[in-house]
């Protein structure tokens, strides 16, 4: 069982030419409501991966929170640990032509009394997999459950003490190089050393560029990402993540796993909206057509 916990969004999606500059103004080529939030994408991706999903994401009481989780179930996705007494929050979602994209999101209800509720649920309920979004890194209690194992999505997340403190009581983490290295200035050179000290399964992802994955063993393996048309890159992290730990629950290797999820991502870059993560049919029939990956790294 994985339980997800985070983000879920009403997202407003504005096609333009290009993401302006500030005090730039231009012409949208349309404009769309639907469904997204970087936690609830990423259940859908597990779910369509045959995992057995819970979102325990709050949302409110209103219809248009409904929709979105009768979406989530039709998908597959238990949404009965959703508390109703909060807001389904907005995003608006700019994509540009080229599949480049700038996003601005209003904060949700999800904080840590409600993050501490969903942990003390999934312990008395046996345990499992705890997926969470970075921007919920800082809400994290000292210690977990020995039953509850701790997946974090560490994007989104602004504090580089809070991260660490997240990767310490992980099992596998997923972040963007940009952020894992841009921002936080964790160089490769630390990535294994890490890994092993936390015994944690590190997943650096990189776009166009692949990703890395360090393992509490010591192993470090790099691949290049799946080439497709991309259509846009709205949730196509989401998809990875989610797609990731589906197939680790399921029993693969890390890297696997890793591998799946990157060609499951080159799917959704290839669908228009954030929730274009294939099915596991899709993901079975376009994988069958690959050729094998050259591991770029392994050691």
């Amino acid at each position: 069982m994985i339980v997800f916990c985070g983000y879920a969004n009403n997202d407003v999606t504005v096609h333009v030419p290009h993401v302006p500059v500030l005090g730039e103004r231009v012409q949208a080529t349309a404009i769309s409501q639907i469904d997204g939030g970087m936690n609830a994408n990423a259940a859908v991706s597990a779910a369509r991966m045959g995992a057995q999903v819970i979102f325990a994401g709050a949302v409110g009481p209103d219809a248009r929170s409904t929709e979105f989780l009768e979406a989530l179930e039709a998908d597959g996705v238990d949404t009965s640990w959703s508390p109703r007494d909060a807001f389904l929050s907005t995003a608006v979602v700019l994509i540009a032509q080229d599949g480049d994209r700038s996003i601005i999101s209003q904060d949700d209800p999800n904080d840590a009394e409600r993050i501490g509720v969903v942990i003390t649920r999934l312990a008395a309920a046996g345990g499992g997999r705890l997926f969470l979004d970075g921007y919920r890194a800082g809400f994290l209690p000292e210690g977990l459950p020995g039953s509850v194992s701790l997946v974090i999505d560490l994007d989104g997340c602004e504090n580089k003490a809070a991260a660490l403190c997240a990767f310490a009581l992980a099992d596998h983490v997923v972040v963007g190089r940009a952020l894992w290295e841009g921002e936080f200035g964790i160089g490769f050179d630390q990535w294994q050393a890490l890994a092993a000290e936390h015994n944690t399964h590190l997943l650096v992802t990189d776009g166009s560029r692949g990703w890395t994955l360090a393992t509490p063993g010591g192993e470090v393996t790099s691949e290049p990402a799946v080439v497709v048309d991309v259509v846009d890159a709205v949730g196509a992290g989401d998809c990875f993540g989610g797609t990731y730990i589906a197939f680790v629950d399921a029993g693969r290797s890390p890297v696997d796993a890793a591998r799946l999820a990157g060609a499951s991502a080159a799917l959704a870059c290839a669908t228009a909206g954030p929730r274009g993560c294939p099915t596991r049919d899709e993901l079975d029939s376009f994988t069958a057509t690959l050729t094998p990956h050259t591991l770029l790294e392994t050691r």
